[in-house]
């Protein structure tokens, strides 16, 4: 007999820079999408397609780590017909960086969240290091543990086992209209509405053309689908605090209730209520 999907999260006031999920049985599909936190996930059962402008298509199965750094664009969905079970992890990313400078380890300097991604992704199949996130996360789902204990482990796996596993590489981003890119960033994060191509055009002095290749040589994503991808992120951290869905809605300029429902789910794997609720 089939098992049932379901899925889980694991999150503590007392542990900002750290959130947690395990889903079993997952059959949902993800649009491409990036988050401002460094992350982990790791494949339980069954199989599942990697995707990344900024990485090679790989299907990844159980036992594989896949390590993402801040800001990379990404998808991970199963394979046709299929269900996995995975878990992920998001981990601030300047609470990473001071954990690597505490190592001195060099490529401390390209995990500072910012705006833009930094580090490629990467993909490990290595037994031991797979079986020490696992137990990282089920040490974090206990609810018999103090949260000073779960703090004390979460440090410790991660500085003893899993970044120095990891592999530190730069992305080589293309510099086409570069000097464009910073001024473009920061006039959407003012605004609160997506902004169309033709404004943000009109407001850059650079073509439509030149503006979406820009978002896509560096983000992967379209200006359009940047400006829901961030919506998403504000509404993650909204949700958490505590916040009505309707006003986190309202306030980041969704056209209705139903309309932020979908993009959350497409984004997050579940509804915002589920989320909260979690």
């Amino acid at each position: 007999m089939s098992l049932e999907p379901t899925v889980e999260f694991w999150s503590h006031p007392d542990m900002p820079y750290v959130e947690t999920r395990r889903a079993c049985q997952s059959r949902i599909c993800y649009k491409a999408h990036s988050h401002s936190t460094f992350s982990i996930g790791a494949v339980d059962l069954g199989q599942s397609c990697f995707s990344s402008r900024f990485s090679p298509e790989q299907i990844i199965e159980s036992g594989s780590l896949v390590v993402i750094p801040a800001h990379i664009e990404h998808s991970c969905n199963p394979l046709p017909y299929q269900a996995w079970s995975y878990q992920m992890m998001h981990l601030n990313a300047n609470w990473v960086e001071k954990l690597l400078e505490e190592l001195c380890m060099d490529s401390s300097r390209s995990v500072q969240s910012g705006h833009f991604p930094q580090l490629k992704p990467q993909i490990i199949k290595t037994a031991h290091i797979y079986q020490a996130f696992s137990q990282l996360n089920l040490y974090l789902f206990n609810s018999k543990v103090s949260i000073l204990a779960k703090e004390q482990h979460l440090i410790e796996v991660l500085t003893d086992i899993l970044l120095p596993s990891f592999i530190w590489k730069d992305l080589d981003l293309p510099q086409y209209y570069q000097k464009h890119l910073n001024e473009l960033i920061n006039y959407l994060n003012v605004e609160n509405e997506c902004i169309s191509l033709e404004d943000l055009s009109s407001e850059m002095g650079i073509s439509r053309y030149a503006i979406i290749r820009l978002f896509k040589n560096n983000f992967g994503l379209t200006p359009h689908a940047y400006q829901l991808n961030k919506k998403v992120n504000q509404a993650r951290e909204l949700l958490k605090n505590g916040e009505q869905i309707i006003k986190v809605a309202h306030d980041l300029g969704f056209t209705d209730q139903s309309h932020f429902n979908r993009v959350f789910k497409a984004h997050a794997g579940v509804t915002p209520k589920q989320y909260q609720r979690n």
